[in-house]
């Protein structure tokens, strides 16, 4: 345990506030009983007269509303945004959605696991997994509920007829597995059973209990130097029931480890519930001694459920202690990846600060400065920081005087961040932030008692003669250009460690809250993947791992060798191992042994009908993990130096360093390839364009080219949101006046109009966070009301460029414009509404929209303009001149904006007389990220 000292008085160190925070204030952060309840099984019987296990769905569900709570995107990881077309337009046809459900997993290196389509022509287009096997994969980090409980059209899995399901489903059929749910060879593709194994429902304990209370209750289980009660709840819940196909009884797992002892309720160790086992086996393992052991199942297959009577009181209720809001612990079961992507370590005792008897910090790669202070909301109420809630939860700062929301909202605040799942949610609201907390927020923190930060480093920088050499009246706008420039992490997060080891800092540019573009620390994580240059196919794990035979030689060596389909000739030897639960085959160690494999893997294409295959390895940077944590005291912070020189006369250069940390002075060295001709000969893609190849096969990238590209393209991803011509998301539901000023339009008349027309309290906005230009430009309003309430949640919006193919093409548009007389004055544009099921609908059940549509013309009223609709992009017609709000011409070399009323969406175009007179986005170049 972490030695923490108090500062002792006059010690040099930034201080938040030096108010304590109130009783009522940690009060949020303590464990407290949990109202008496029955546990139910599925069919909503009391398990101790069914001994069927639990189930959160109606157990919890009967207070809180279960449905909206696991409808968040923590919860669903992008399931609520899958499409089989997804990554088509990106370039990443494998991927069928922008979270772990669908996307980019966090597993597997450079050969992950993919998530099959929802609709698939034969067993050979079934990808790495269904639903059922991606559940069995990622189980380990995912409490259930979303994506393990409901399939792609929003239904429950085990509630659909298996009987009217079509073959090759990707969320009822499973590769691996027979219709058993036996698990077979990975060439078998069958439909699941899930009715038999039931859904993972959201495990609501996973997160709202103290983990410390997790401890063993069977004594067969308990041996030195052994497993503690948690790990043997993993091992239950994970190993021996999802894993095994036994879904529907994972919730139930921890409570056979969880004791409910309590001041106020049970008064003795005591579980719930225990579940039958058999062969217990104990053996050394990798960390210490193991416990093994299998489940004892009845006639059916079932695991055998004793619950223990003495846990429920007279009435057959239950008094379970719980956290209202999770322990740093609780989060960093999941999160401890950030250890090695960013060098976090969550914000429990480790994060606090130490110091020596003469006061001075003791350098700790896991502190950060903000644990342990107090930070006041704008509401009054104060926290004292010492978990991730203080930044990420939403109600934590709630008066004491307000009711427990039972129905709180589960989506956590965040920013933008590495990870694409509901964009539309970044900022908001925001996670607390560097800007909010000390600049922006309404009560803005400045350790040093300035008014603004500006001041603050004005002050000190002049103080430490930083800015000695320059004129007066530079000062500000030199300190205030860094901070346009430079975000807060930059500078103050510094000494990055994985695990002990150096963690290199890379830089680049990001959108921050304001919307405008800084420098932010982060780490890249490279993938690469082999993709068919002419059919843009994607080799997915299975087929990949097709090609060779896993060998055990006569030494113990584990290999992969790779023969020809046609001669049965070993052409390649590679190394294998076993990593995280998976097989994985090395690379090649010599140029002829890639150019063996590539031709190994077009015959593989070939057989499956693909025309000419000509494969590549993609090297690439799938995620950019950013760096947010880890705080440092001003004393620890960057150095002028680390990005300037000095002059001659002592004076530090206005100029950026080329050879500092943010030029080619900062290299990250990513693969050696065995040779760099790889690369020449297109054997080797380099998929970004700042990647590049030394003369001695290294990939590599200098942080001065990673900030040049990014200024163009700020992407946190390899889904590229920032410079994407579609964008998906969830309209929100704000004040009618915020929604006006989210929505851009601030001409005083202009706000009039629409607000009249609104004519309403809330208003639900959707407008896209990210995107080119033009769709940021776009935006969606309609009034709130009772029947949107209950379907705006389950419904999102598509905005996109209109894509030049058979049906969406823009040519259409300008024939029906020239028809007319006019010339097209904007993109053309189609916004969609997207229903629960994943359908593309016209319209929200009739209810008028006002639709903001960017006009890249010089006009500025409603008369000279046509607004052209077209439900199929074909067909185009006239909107009346009457259902035009508002008109804004372009300006300055930007869009303006066309205001419109309509019931139905679709595509859309603006044309008049002249025609554009700014740049439109028909070629590339002229759609930029402005």
């Amino acid at each position: 345990m972490k030695t923490v000292r108090r500062m002792p008085i006059g010690a040099l160190m930034a201080i938040l506030v030096v108010a304590i925070a109130p009783a009522w204030g940690q009060a949020v952060d303590e464990e407290a009983l949990h109202p008496a309840i029955p546990l139910l099984d599925e069919a909503g019987k009391h398990v101790l007269k069914s001994g069927e296990p639990y189930s959160p769905r109606t157990t919890c569900g009967q207070c809180h509303d279960y449905e909206s709570i696991t409808h968040s995107f923590h919860i669903e990881q992008g399931r609520d945004e899958t499409d089989d077309d997804f990554g088509i337009r990106i370039g990443l046809p494998q991927l069928v959605g922008p979270g772990y459900f669908g996307g980019y997993n966090c597993m597997g290196g450079d050969n992950p696991e993919q998530l099959a389509k929802k609709n698939n022509a034969s067993a050979d287009d079934f990808a790495d997994y269904g639903a059922a096997g991606i559940i069995m994969r990622c189980e380990g980090c995912h409490s259930g509920g979303g994506w393990m409980e409901k399939d792609r059209q929003g239904r429950r899995y085990d509630e659909v007829d298996p009987k009217t399901v079509k073959r090759f489903d990707g969320d009822y059929y499973n590769r691996g597995t027979n219709s058993d749910n036996k698990v077979v060879d990975s060439s078998v593709v069958a439909q699941w059973d899930w009715k038999k194994s039931g859904v993972v429902e959201n495990d609501c304990l996973m997160c709202h209990i103290d983990q410390k209370r997790l401890q063993i209750f069977d004594k067969r289980l308990e041996v030195e130097d052994g497993p503690d009660g948690y790990d043997l709840w993993r091992t239950l819940r994970r190993d021996n029931m999802i894993d095994k196909g036994l879904f529907r009884y994972n919730a139930t797992a921890i409570l056979e480890y969880l004791n409910i002892r309590h001041p106020e309720g049970v008064n003795k160790d005591t579980n719930l519930v225990t579940v039958a086992k058999k062969n217990i086996v104990v053996e050394e393992g990798r960390y210490g001694m193991d416990v093994e052991y299998e489940l004892d199942l009845d006639k059916d297959g079932k695991p055998r459920l004793t619950w223990n009577p003495a846990a429920f009181d007279k009435d057959g209720k239950v008094s379970i202690p719980m956290m209202g809001f999770p322990p740093n612990d609780t989060c960093m079961q999941c999160h401890r990846t950030s250890n090695s992507r960013r060098g976090y370590y969550g914000f429990g005792e480790d994060a606090a600060a130490v110091y020596d008897e003469d006061g001075m910090i003791v350098d700790d790669y896991k502190d950060d400065v903000h644990f342990g202070k107090i930070f006041t909301e704008a509401n009054g109420e104060s926290r004292e920081i010492q978990n991730c809630n203080a930044c990420h939860a939403r109600n934590y700062y709630r008066e004491s005087w307000e009711s427990v929301d039972l129905d709180a909202d589960h989506n956590f605040l965040k920013g933008n961040s590495d990870m694409n799942v509901q964009d539309s949610r970044d900022y908001q609201p925001q996670a607390k932030s560097c800007l909010y907390c000390h600049d922006t927020g309404p009560a803005p923190i400045s350790p040093s008692g300035h008014k603004n930060m500006a001041e603050a480093h004005l002050a000190l920088w002049k103080f430490g003669g930083d800015l000695r050499g320059y004129a007066k009246e530079e000062l500000e706008s030199i300190t205030q250009t860094h901070l346009d420039e430079i975000s807060c992490q930059a500078c103050h997060i510094t000494n990055k460690k994985n695990r002990g080891r150096e963690l290199q800092i890379l830089y680049k540019y990001r959108r921050e809250e304001d919307g405008k573009l800084r420098i932010v620390p982060y780490n890249p994580r490279d993938r690469y993947f082999w993709k068919d240059k002419n059919s843009e196919r994607v080799l997915t794990k299975t087929e990949r791992n097709s090609v060779f035979e896993h060998v055990i030689k006569e030494d113990g060596t584990e290999v992969g060798q790779v023969k020809d389909p046609d001669t049965g000739e070993v052409v390649l030897e590679v190394s294998a191992r076993i990593s995280h639960g998976s097989l994985r085959y090395g690379d090649p160690e010599t140029y002829e042994g890639f150019k063996a494999l590539k031709k190994i893997y077009d015959k593989l294409l070939a057989s499956k009908g693909v025309a000419n295959p000509d494969v590549a390895m993609v090297w690439t940077e799938i995620n950019h993990y950013l760096m947010s944590h880890n705080t440092r005291p001003s004393t620890e912070a960057l150095e002028c130096e680390s990005c300037h020189n000095r002059k001659s006369n002592g004076v530090i250069s206005s100029l950026v360093a080329p050879d500092s940390i943010l030029g080619t002075g900062n290299v990250k060295e990513h693969e050696a390839l065995p040779d760099p001709k790889m690369v020449e000969d297109g054997l080797v893609i380099l998929d970004l364009p700042y990647l590049q190849v030394d003369e001695e096969g290294m990939i590599y990238a200098t942080v001065e080219d990673i900030l040049y590209y990014s200024l163009v393209n700020p992407s946190m991803t390899r889904l590229n949101n920032e410079i994407a011509p579609s964008q998906r998301g969830i309209a929100q539901r704000y004040s009618m006046t915020k929604a006006v000023n989210k929505a851009g339009i601030w001409d005083e008349a202009h706000r009039k109009v629409v607000m009249d027309e609104l004519s309403g309290e809330d208003t639900y906005l959707f407008r896209p966070n990210y995107g080119v230009a033009p769709i940021r430009s776009v935006s969606v309003m309609t009034r709130s009301g009772f029947v949107l309430d209950m379907i705006m949640p389950y419904t999102s919006f598509r905005a996109s460029l209109a894509e030049v193919k058979d049906g969406e093409n823009p040519a259409d548009a300008a024939k029906a414009a020239a028809d007319k007389g006019s010339k097209l004055a904007s993109d053309v544009l189609v916004v969609e509404v997207i229903n629960s099921e994943g359908d593309v609908i016209n319209g929200l059940l009739d209810v008028e929209m006002l639709v903001t549509l960017p006009y890249r013309g010089a006009f500025n009223t409603a008369g000279k303009l046509q607004i052209l609709h077209s439900l199929d992009g074909k067909n185009w017609s006239n909107l009346g001149s009457d259902d035009i709000l508002a008109v804004k011409p372009a300006h300055d070399g930007l869009a303006g904006y066309v205001v419109i009323r309509t019931v139905d969406l679709g595509h859309f175009a603006i044309a008049d007389s002249k025609g554009a007179v700014v740049a439109t986005c028909t070629l590339p170049e002229n759609c930029g990220n402005y």
